[in-house]
């Protein structure tokens, strides 16, 4: 079995007869582009899978994957987030779904967003930070490709409480400091929220915070022009030590560092060598 190294997006060619167990961890939509498998999840679902047809299946889920015939799938995951939840928000929640899972069939625009990402990935082209926009672009061709009511039925085994526990995190992020403030603006005990925030996340809170901190840090260092200290101020550091001390340890290097390499390595990249000699 050919495939990609772990990541948001993957293409997968599954031989006839071949098992394949995604991990666990990650929400996962399964689409067939060529083929045939058979689907099992740790729920009991048993689902058939036809070409040009997608399958969903949350993060606890456990699953088993049999192709019927020579396939060609792409894997999707995402883990609860807000971009996930803008998407859905409007849904009706509390309409009632059958048990059996949902297939949804593939629309023509989905097959070109195929089409593109697999020349993204043949020519070699691996950004996480452009499969993640790619990954909101599909969300945005599901709200406006397909009626509501399908979308209902192809996500109704998500966990709604914790997707609205997920949004109720990125909202607040902004205004604290540490995860027991967060814990305090979202009316948990500091135990309660850590546990929920695992079981949501499959990651420690802590770990969480302070790696989507130092994400939005180094953005702002590499790509804005705020000084330092308005980026220091921003992201609610006490003084500009604490700062220089947090991007050492989670960016390896000093903000002025990071800020410098960066400007060096845009200067290389758009300088044109002279053809003069």
């Amino acid at each position: 079995m050919k495939r990609e190294k772990d990541k948001l997006i993957e293409f997968i060619h599954l031989e006839n007869g071949q098992m394949w167990n995604p991990k666990t961890g990650d929400n996962k939509i399964i689409i067939v582009m060529d083929g045939e498998i058979y689907t099992s999840s740790s729920t009991g679902n048993e689902t058939k899978v036809t070409a040009y047809n997608m399958i969903f299946f949350p993060f606890q889920d456990k699953v088993s994957v049999k192709a019927t015939k020579a396939s060609k799938i792409v894997l999707i995951r995402f883990s609860n987030h807000s971009e996930f939840c803008g998407i859905l928000s409007s849904f009706d929640h509390s309409q009632e779904h059958e048990e059996k899972i949902t297939l949804l069939s593939i629309k023509s625009v989905i097959v070109t967003y195929i089409q593109t990402l697999e020349e993204y990935a043949n020519r070699g082209i691996d950004n996480h930070n452009l499969l993640d926009l790619k990954l909101k672009e599909f969300w945005y061709i599901l709200k406006s490709f397909y009626p509501e009511k399908y979308l209902q039925g192809f996500f109704k085994m998500l966990a709604w409480d914790d997707l609205l526990f997920s949004e109720q995190v990125h909202t607040y992020l902004t205004e604290i400091r540490s995860v027991r403030q967060l814990a305090e603006k979202m009316n948990y005990s500091y135990s309660g929220f850590n546990k929920r925030f695992r079981r949501v996340f499959n990651i420690s809170a802590y770990s969480w915070v302070r790696n989507h901190r130092a994400k939005q840090v180094y953005q702002d260092i590499c790509e804005t022009n705020k000084s330092l200290k308005e980026i220091s101020t921003s992201h609610k550091f006490m003084t500009l030590s604490h700062f220089n001390e947090f991007c050492h340890k989670n960016l390896g290097k000093s903000p002025s560092e990071i800020r410098r390499k960066r400007k060096q390595e845009a200067f290389k990249k758009n300088t044109v060598p002279s053809l003069i000699k």
